[in-house]
């Protein structure tokens, strides 16, 4: 038997060993899941794609126990769909909670030093009051940190070791729990049950609706999706869905969405979904391509970026494209009419 402690530290920290332990000596195989785990978990999935906040207060041993099981089938649903964006949101939602937890907890300093030893970070007690821990400059660059008070140049950093208080500590621990949950995604799904899989399918399609009508909305009045040439749609598809495009990708698609004259927050909304993403960094560039009006490359330089998809296109440049399969669709309402 588990003690209520431990249950509930394990539910707040589900991708830790002590959960996984949890979830072992259950022995449940996937065809014996109960259906509140199921629900949980569909919850767990829903709540991540549509960007929610998952928060859930409980003391109860049974709807613990049902949290904690419920992780690693929401991981299976999530894998099922297979778009990284999903993947992202899952982490991010996850890394939500558990500084929700963290900083929320009676006892703070405590818990965030457990999780810590859990995920392996071995930090020190400096002797001055204003700091918490210190931890090896290697370790706080082990991931990626896109919030400014976080940065390295915000943080006191002496003798090889960072500083930081306990606010700072416990955003450093989100920002690793959100890289440990990613890391693991996608998880093996063969021989899953086909519950699992009707729920994974239900919301891959609403991903994808969902995608088709902020795409629709982004350009509503401005021009009509299906007139986008095949390497701007592929770049716009894979950015929407989460993955990581090459700087030169992510330049062209910029231009080519500022000259067709998309506004600046939405193109920022679209580039948010990027999983280096910096609000700064993106808002200099974007405001840049729109003072010096440049405009997308060429397809030549597109094809030799190995950026374009269709290699039976023969556009020059995707404007050019862009605005004759307009043209058309113009032509073609007015002889409707």
């Amino acid at each position: 038997m588990h003690s209520l402690e431990q249950l509930v530290f394990a539910q707040r920290f589900p991708f830790t060993n002590a959960a996984r332990k949890i979830v072992l000596e259950q022995n449940l195989s996937l065809q014996e899941l109960p259906e509140p785990v199921i629900e949980r978990a569909e919850l767990m999935a829903r709540h991540a794609f549509s960007g929610k906040e998952y928060v859930f207060e409980v003391r109860a041993s049974d709807l613990l126990m049902q949290e904690i099981l419920a992780f690693p089938v929401a991981k299976i649903i999530v894998s099922i769909v297979g778009e990284p964006g999903l993947y992202r949101a899952f982490s991010s939602m996850v890394s939500g909670f558990v500084y929700h937890y963290l900083s929320s907890e009676r006892e703070q300093g405590k818990i965030a030093l457990s999780l810590a030893s859990e995920l392996g970070i071995q930090v020190d007690f400096p002797e001055q009051k204003s700091f918490f821990v210190s931890l090896p400059l290697k370790d706080f660059l082990s991931v990626p940190i896109n919030e400014d008070p976080l940065k390295l140049v915000n943080q006191f950093v002496n003798n090889g070791l960072v500083f930081l208080d306990l606010n700072s500590f416990q955003k450093y621990l989100r920002q690793k729990c959100l890289e440990a949950v990613l890391s693991s995604l996608p998880v093996p799904t063969r021989g899953i049950p086909k519950r699992l899989q009707g729920i994974a399918m239900q919301l891959k399609q609403a991903s994808r609706e969902r995608e088709q009508r902020l795409f629709s909305q982004a350009f509503k009045g401005r021009v009509a999706p299906e007139a986008f040439p095949d390497c701007i749609a592929s770049m716009y598809g894979q950015l929407a869905s989460g993955q990581k495009l090459p700087h030169m990708a992510n330049f062209t698609l910029a231009t080519f969405l500022n000259s067709i004259g998309m506004p600046k927050q939405n193109i920022m909304a679209l580039f948010k979904k990027a999983p280096n993403f910096s609000e700064r960094t993106s808002s200099y560039q974007v405001d840049r391509i729109a003072k010096q009006n440049y405009s997308p490359p060429s397809c030549e330089k597109i094809r030799a970026y190995g950026y374009c998809p269709n290699q039976g296109c023969r556009a020059k440049h995707p404007l050019s494209l862009y605005r004759a399969r307009m043209r058309h669709a113009k032509d073609k309402k007015q002889v409707e009419k």
